[in-house]
């Protein structure tokens, strides 16, 4: 790998911005309008492998990380390749390797994180190193030339018998207090001895590590997020949601801090936590990542199918939502200030609706079953694995249009700058508009 280089390269326009998953550090998915009419396909940028993670927007340039741990800057106009880094070699054969897993080859999985400020792009890969050892790599990128201006290895502090190559990197990455916050969990099939970890890394000074670690009485209590992001607060704090103790406990799972969200410091020590009291076996309250909502609120809901809203102070409850989804919420939610509603997507079919007026459950639009995002009165969502884009009115579910995409990967959710809706796809990126 190119030497890391300490000298910045000048920033170019830092708008139209789509900088992290779901576009801002709350994660509310939210962009104004208005929402493209009679959408069409722009370009299709074939990059020869999955894009996993939603591609992030600064300026001209849509930059995404590809499962053969390629990071590669498109023009987001006509999509034409402006540059490509290549982080590491991935894992491959990777169910052999691992034990378990559903991503073959496995690179950079997880969303990238723009520092606007600083004109830096964020990407973390599955990398084997000369000896055959896989460890997770971090790279910082100056956007406009993809220069190299921060490179280490990232992997939690493991202790003796513990294995990088059980740790999956899904979560997308998260920008905060000068750090990049980054989420482990287990591959599929839950193989090996693992816990879920957050780590944060300094974005200037290599090797300035801290960490928390999920279950330290147990293992599991991944930080997975179907591929969402940590919350970052006003004041810094640092909020995630965790899954189930691995094996599956008998009953409640009374692991510490899984099953919960937790509210971390910016140095990652618990704050607060919430333990969801349904929770047991393979309940997982980290399907989705948590939400930060006006009025001091954080939202998250799990395969209990029950939404929860805490004080973001203290983690106290303030409301619950029963029989969300009717199958198992899976990814990001929306948030639409306009209507005071949050979108849910569900694996079974369909965004449920919820209220956050009065916290009641409301009707749950079809045709889509992956994260969406909300641009002015619309509602964009795919659905996964087959593809395809739809845009639903946010008031009545009314479907306003449909979109052939092509086969996506799990969880997929578009980005939305400049007019476009760009999406990773099995193959590369697709832009609409």
């Amino acid at each position: 790998m190119p030497s890391p280089s300490v000298t910045a390269t000048a920033p170019i326009a830092a708008t139209p911005l789509w900088a992290s998953y779901h576009g801002d550090q709350a994660r509310t998915g939210a962009a104004p309008g208005p929402s493209p009419a009679s959408v069409r396909q722009l370009w299709k940028a074939d990059l020869g492998a999955q894009v996993f993670g939603q591609p992030v927007v600064i300026g001209s340039r849509v930059i995404a990380g590809t499962e053969s741990d390629e990071v590669v800057a498109l023009d987001r106009t006509s999509g034409k390749k402006l540059w490509q880094y290549t982080l590491g070699t991935p894992l491959r054969d990777v169910q052999a390797k691992a034990g378990c897993g559903n991503i073959d080859p496995l690179g950079i999985t997880s969303s990238l994180a723009i520092d606007p400020q600083r004109g830096e792009v964020f990407a973390v890969g599955e990398v084997v190193d000369d000896r055959g050892v896989v460890h997770h790599h971090l790279v910082g990128l100056a956007v406009a030339t993809g220069d190299v201006m921060l490179s280490e290895d990232v992997d939690p502090p493991l202790r003796t018998g513990e294995k990088s190559v059980h740790l999956l990197q899904r979560a997308g990455l998260a920008l905060g207090n000068g750090r990049v916050y980054i989420g482990y969990g287990g591959n599929i099939g839950d193989c090996g001895y693992y816990h879920g970890w957050l780590v944060g890394a300094s974005e200037t000074a290599k090797g300035d590590l801290v960490s928390f670690k999920v279950a330290p009485d147990g293992e599991g209590g991944a930080i997975w997020l179907s591929g969402g992001a940590p919350a970052i607060g006003a004041d810094g704090s640092v909020y995630v949601t965790t899954g189930n103790a691995n094996p599956f406990p008998p009953g409640r799972d009374r692991l510490q801090y899984t099953e919960s969200v937790v509210k971390l410091t910016p140095d990652l020590k618990v704050a607060r936590a919430f333990k969801d009291p349904d929770a047991g076996g393979d309940e997982d309250l980290a399907t989705g990542n948590p939400m930060l909502l006006p009025g001091g609120i954080v939202f998250a809901v799990g395969k209990t199918d029950v939404g929860y809203a805490l004080r973001a102070s203290d983690l106290s409850r303030v409301a619950e939502v029963r029989g969300v989804c009717g199958s198992d919420p899976d990814g990001g939610p929306a948030f639409d200030a306009a209507t005071a509603r949050l979108f849910i997507p569900c694996r079974g079919g369909g965004i449920q609706v919820i209220s956050t007026g009065s916290w009641t459950l409301g009707p749950r639009f079809a045709g889509a079953n992956s994260a969406p995002i909300v641009v002015g009165s619309s509602l964009w969502a795919t659905s996964y694995p087959e593809g395809g884009l739809v845009e639903l009115d946010t008031r009545s579910g009314q479907r306003r249009q449909s979109i052939a995409t092509g086969p996506v990967p799990n969880f997929a959710t578009p980005s939305f700058a400049g007019g476009a809706l760009i999406l990773g796809t099995r193959a590369g990126v697709v832009a609409f508009g």
